[in-house]
Formats: structure tokens, C-alpha cells, sequence
């Protein structure tokens, strides 16, 4: 599967590709908005997965999600945020996440289950 992973957490982007490319994924990363509009406009084929921060310096995630949403329709998109409240989180399902994390994550190895 193809998964595109943007989170300006250098930590958490690296943590992820790696766990996804152990499971035999592709996985491109992006540390910021620019870049992961880049890469959602020119992949081929789509992404099969996308995990968006939603705050980010520049461009929020849930500008990403709309690009993605539009581009790509077939693509779950799992959203995550430390500072999700009710009403942000309802906002992202609105818009087309399948889910909303939280962060920190309790154990990020556990990420992949999401891919089920």
C-alpha cells in the first residue's frame, strides 16, 4: 500500500515511515504543508493512506485533508493532533477523516493496525 505520512515532528514522520516500511509499504514523508501538497498532487498512483498532523507551520492539516479529499477520494486519512477537542474532531470527520488520533501516541507501533 501507498502512504503518505506529514507531520513537521521530524520524530513522529521518521517513526512512522519506518514502521510502515517494516510492514512492506510505500511511504513518502512531508515536514510541512508544501511539501505534502507537492506530493498528493503529483502521486501516481494515489495514496492508499494518508496520517496528517493537523497543526502545522503554513498550511494546516485540514487544508491537506481537503486537498486529499478531492484528489484523491478513495484514500482513508487518519488525522492526528495533541489539541483535538470535541468540536475539532467532529469538524475533521465532517470533512472527510476516517479518525481522528491523539498524540502523543500511547504506542506508535500499534499505528499499523490502523492499516486493517
Amino acid at each position: 500500500m501507498r502512504i503518505l505520512v506529514v507531520d513537521d515532528e521530524k520524530i513522529i514522520s521518521g517513526a512512522l515511515q519506518r514502521i510502515f516500511a517494516r510492514g512492506g509499504h510505500e511511504v513518502r514523508t512531508a515536514n510541512h504543508g508544501v511539501d505534502a501538497i507537492r506530493l498528493v498532487e503529483e502521486a501516481s498512483p494515489p495514496f492508499d493512506f494518508c496520517f496528517i498532523d493537523l497543526l502545522m507551520p503554513e498550511i494546516s492539516g485540514a487544508t491537506i485533508l481537503d486537498l486529499v479529499r478531492q484528489r484523491m477520494p478513495e484514500a482513508k486519512v487518519f488525522m492526528m493532533t495533541a489539541y483535538g477537542d470535541l468540536a475539532v474532531r467532529e469538524d475533521l470527520l465532517k470533512r472527510g477523516a476516517v479518525r481522528v488520533l491523539a498524540k502523543p501516541f500511547e504506542d506508535i507501533t500499534k499505528v499499523p493496525e490502523l492499516l486493517k
